[in-house]
């Protein structure tokens, strides 16, 4: 979308009487937003600068002076040479810059580094705070390769110091993983607390040349931002505010030619009727959100929500006439087995779903074949799968009518869950002599509100969900799968639980119908700024085109 676009679409949200208050109030938010923004919702910083990133530089001799130029040389000092010329040396000053202390559990992704093409071969703790610190990173200092991470021994500490002797003497040193990163699991810093990482690499392969200077970080923080002193802000306050003035000054002009070049009485993609969405208990409160929105603009328009699962809301579409076929639409997780020709279906939004864990149960992270022995009941109690105290597993899963569900089913145990023994949650009542405790709930909240309730339960549900539910109660965790956190971000990684939201309706609907306007509206800027804020990546981008994610034949 350009310039003009986003323009017009300020002015068809500013278009009326009450525009010149919301011009205010949104100068007002903008000036207080990095207040807002430092003291109240990324309240923990943590920044960190590249001091050094060289070549070691100490060759003895000339490798490249002429054909003669090393013929002279001892053989161990040209091998030396060699050694050297394709080693670097990298520091890197990570501090904390907030007002607020870093603890482990606030990162969502650790930090780690990578540097391209060139193989960690050392890496060490310097001038930190206190030795307290230094102890502390040093323990959690993990080197990791393209494909598996890996905790750091000792002895991986000094492999350089190990290696080196052998590969002068021209004795074969052993072989050892190549590792392409180092990462800072279990961080913790207080405020005002820092250190250095001095990282001793070499360039892959045994070309002459440049050494790379490639260096990536890759982390998040719960409510905190991380930051590269390198990449300072060149514009302050001041002149983004006046940024900010010139922008609403722009949008007022558009609403004001908008309006003199609409006809009198217009409204867009507004329609006159009633519209039902059923369907998928995990995406209805947003897009009920999104309807009221609709609704705000469009007041002729009476659009109702109700969750009733995935596969029941299809079956429901299916049997409609022509008469009543545009006064239903369905959302599914994922594509509907039991959608036939006549089902028309319209990718809404990428979903991810979570493993989600009450916290006695003592683990954050799992991986696919534990999940499977879990819910076949080969696992029943959570110390066989961590040291520390008993505490039985008990799964909370969804009915047979859920699209979410059906994804885990697909997705993760790669075929269905196992019988029902228990209505309580708490107790096997319908089964005493069942090994595993499996209670069923008809929504994502109830499931979530069981795990909260129940020691050592485990069930499912969307991301943003998971993780309200995990903000308001200490007792829900949410958990890694593979390896993985459970985000849009790392799919590409391999995360497989996730699937496309879609939005089924019988046929095409009629033009002048509230679901067609409703499906025109859910393309428009303001529904894709629902769904991001609610933590659902929109499958239609700026520009009118459907994301990756959401083409892909498996989804």
């Amino acid at each position: 979308m350009g310039v003009g676009a986003t323009m017009q679409s300020l002015a068809e949200i500013l278009s009326s009487d009450s525009g010149s208050l919301v011009l205010g109030l949104a100068a007002l938010v903008a000036m207080a937003a990095p207040f807002v923004d430092r003291y109240f919702i990324r309240r923990r910083r943590l920044a960190f600068r590249v001091l050094y990133n060289s070549k070691i530089g100490l060759s003895p001799i000339d490798l490249h002076d002429g054909e003669n130029g090393s013929a002279q040389a001892d053989p161990q000092l040209e091998r030396t040479a060699r050694l050297l010329s394709r080693m670097s040396v990298v520091v890197i000053r990570i501090r904390n810059t907030g007002g607020f202390d870093i603890a482990p559990d606030d990162f969502e992704i650790p930090l780690s580094f990578t540097f391209g093409s060139r193989i960690v071969w050392d890496a060490r703790v310097s001038d930190a705070t206190d030795d307290g610190l230094r102890r502390h990173v040093r323990e959690g200092l993990e080197f990791f390769t393209r494909d598996t991470p890996q905790p750091v021994e000792s002895a991986k500490l000094s492999r350089v110091r190990a290696l080196l002797p052998k590969r002068l003497a021209g004795v074969p040193a052993p072989e050892a993983p190549e590792w392409h990163g180092v990462r800072l699991a279990r961080l913790s810093l207080k405020r005002k607390e820092k250190f250095k990482l001095v990282i001793v690499l070499r360039e892959s392969g045994d070309d002459d040349g440049e050494i790379s200077k490639e260096i990536e970080h890759h982390a998040r923080l719960a409510a905190g931002r991380i930051k590269d002193d390198r990449k300072q802000r060149r514009f302050g306050w001041p002149v983004i505010t006046t940024a900010v003035g010139v922008l609403l000054t722009g949008a007022l002009l558009a609403t004001l030619l908008v309006s003199w070049s609409r006809p009198s009485g217009e409204t867009a993609l507004c329609a006159t009727g009633k519209l039902s969405v059923e369907g998928s208990s995990a995406f209805v409160p947003i897009i009920g959100g999104i309807a009221a929105e609709y609704h705000g603009q469009c007041d002729g328009a009476a659009i109702t929500t109700r969750a009733t699962g995935s596969v029941t809301g299809v079956r429901a579409l299916a049997p409609l006439d022509a008469a009543g076929k545009d006064g239903l639409a369905v959302l599914s997780d994922g594509r509907s087995g039991e959608a036939g020709p006549e089902l028309a279906a319209k990718a809404v939004a990428v979903i991810v779903y979570s493993l989600v864990v009450n916290r006695a149960a003592g683990v954050d992270r799992l991986t696919t074949q534990q999940v499977k022995d879990i819910f076949s009941g080969r696992v029943r109690n959570w110390d066989q799968l961590r040291p520390g105290p008993s505490v039985p597993i008990g799964i909370v899963g969804r009915g047979q009518e859920s699209g979410t569900r059906k994804t885990f089913e697909q997705k993760v145990l790669g075929g269905a869950e196992d019988r029902l023994t228990s209505d309580s949650c708490r107790k096997p009542e319908r089964d005493p002599a069942a090994a595993t405790t499996r209670c069923e709930r008809g929504t994502t909240a109830e499931v979530l509100t069981e795990i909260a309730a129940v020691p050592g339960a485990i069930g499912y549900a969307d991301v943003p969900a998971a993780k309200a539910a995990a903000a308001r109660d200490q007792q829900v965790g949410v958990v890694q799968l593979d390896g993985h956190y459970p985000d849009v971000t790392t799919i590409d990684a391999g995360y497989r639980f996730w699937t496309v939201e879609y939005l089924y309706t019988k046929g095409v609907p009629a033009n002048e119908s509230v679901l067609k306007a409703f499906l025109d509206y859910l393309a428009s800027a303001t529904a894709r700024a629902e769904l991001q804020d609610a933590g659902y990546t929109p499958c239609v981008a700026k520009d009118g085109l459907l994301d990756p994610l959401c083409t892909r034949p498996d989804i």
